[in-house]
């Protein structure tokens, strides 16, 4: 009787983020920023499927995202280096985060790559050696390996899991601008004056902690007091967010996209539909739990 093999295709979901707090404490002698931000996983995601192979590959959606500098390849790769396995797989994206919005879906596609392809070939490597192998990805990975409500800092690569944040619905917003060497530009207009002692990130952690969703004037991203000023349409954006009735409105990460969180969904449906009008293109999600 011939036997038949079945592969073992894993999917796992990317996740989304958003920054409750971002702050810039100042400058690293490594030329690094040190940062304090509380993080948090939304619902809005991309999704990533493994299978077996005996070399790496990549296919997607966009097929503009198939390129060898893909965060998914360099993300395989590096895992492949760093155990010597000779393993391969078929992985496809399938792309639904907006990119270069701020909202991390490069780097949370990277941190599924490296948990499933761990899963796929046998590796067994433990978490802490995952986010080491992340952080040389961006600053941002070992944030996605744990995801949930977490406080970043260092440069962001350090990760502590904080209270879950309350239920709320998350409302963001992407300005259609393209920002070249976004993230770059933004850090090289900062000044010290902007710099801040993490006052913010602590007064978002204690009500965390407390089990209070923050306030909306608890929020804080340094990125926006030059953002704001460079990128008049995420300026413009914002204004049209506040007309449309948010009762305030945070930039996520670097940026262009914004976002604010609201506990009505009834009212969440309204600024929704009055967003629409403005001729934006708004997101409603909940926020996501660690996978």
């Amino acid at each position: 009787m011939k036997r038949t093999h079945q592969r073992r295709d894993l999917q796992h979901d990317a996740c989304a983020k958003v920054n409750l707090t971002l702050e810039v404490l100042g400058k690293r002698p490594d030329g690094y920023h040190q940062v304090a931000s509380v993080m948090q996983t939304i619902e809005l995601r991309d999704r990533l499927r493994f299978a077996p192979a005996g070399q790496i590959s990549l296919t997607c959606n966009l097929a503009s995202l198939e390129t060898p500098d893909n965060l998914v390849l360099r993300a395989a790769a590096l895992l492949q280096q760093h155990t010597g396995c000779e393993q391969g797989a078929e992985i496809h994206l399938e792309k639904a985060i907006p990119q270069a919005a701020g909202l991390g879906g490069g780097s949370s596609d990277a941190a599924v790559t490296l948990r499933g392809l761990n899963t796929l070939w046998g590796l067994d490597l433990g978490l802490e050696e995952l986010r080491s192998l992340g952080a040389s990805l961006g600053s941002d990975v070992p944030f996605f390996l744990q995801g949930g409500t977490a406080l970043a800092e260092g440069r962001g690569e350090l990760v502590k899991p904080l209270q879950p944040l309350p239920p709320v619905l998350f409302v963001l917003v992407v300005p259609q601008v393209e920002i070249p060497h976004k993230t770059a530009a933004l850090y090289g207009h900062l000044s010290p004056a902007h710099y801040t002692g993490g006052e913010a990130t602590q007064a978002v952690r204690r009500s965390l902690e407390e089990g209070r969703r923050p306030a909306g004037e608890l929020l804080f991203n340094a990125f926006e007091a030059v953002a704001f000023g460079l990128f008049p349409q995420v300026e413009e954006c914002r204004r049209a967010f506040l007309a449309a009735g948010a009762p305030w409105v945070r930039l996520a990460g670097s940026g262009p996209a914004l976002y604010t969180f609201m506990t009505s969904a009834v009212k969440a449906s309204t600024l929704v539909k009055r967003l629409r009008e403005a001729g934006y293109r708004p997101w409603v999600t909940l926020a996501a739990p660690s996978p």
